[in-house]
């Protein structure tokens, strides 16, 4: 994959390295092949291979792991929610028992008869 702007070209790449080594920094801001190891020495090149496979790859891989995710999600929710509705209804239902004895006191303004407009 290879894009032209301002007079650059950019390109896609995926870089291939040994374990325990890193991209060297290059003057540029950005990285160069050449690869250090943990106390900076430089011990060897990257390859450099065309990412275009490579995020093909990895675009279908982000799809079909996301299709699973929501499939269990649908799956799984359903599960859950009759999981927790009954703890919360008995919550809510010995709220109930806790205040039907108490004797609730109207005031007299709300005892009075009220006017209607229809």
């Amino acid at each position: 994959m290879e894009i032209r702007w301002g007079g650059s070209v950019w390109e896609l790449m995926v870089v291939k390295r040994a374990v325990g080594t890193a991209l060297s920094n290059s003057a540029s801001g950005g990285y160069s092949t050449l690869l250090r190891d943990g106390a900076r020495n430089l011990v060897g090149h990257a390859d450099l291979l065309k990412g275009g496979r490579a995020v093909a790859g990895l675009v279908a891989l982000s799809a079909v792991a996301g299709g699973a995710a929501t499939v269990v999600t649908m799956k799984v929710a359903p599960h859950l929610k009759t999981k927790v509705r009954p703890t919360a209804q008995d919550t809510a239902d010995e709220g109930a028992e806790a205040t039907s004895g108490t004797p609730v006191e109207v005031p007299d303004a709300l005892q009075e008869p009220r006017l209607r407009s229809d």
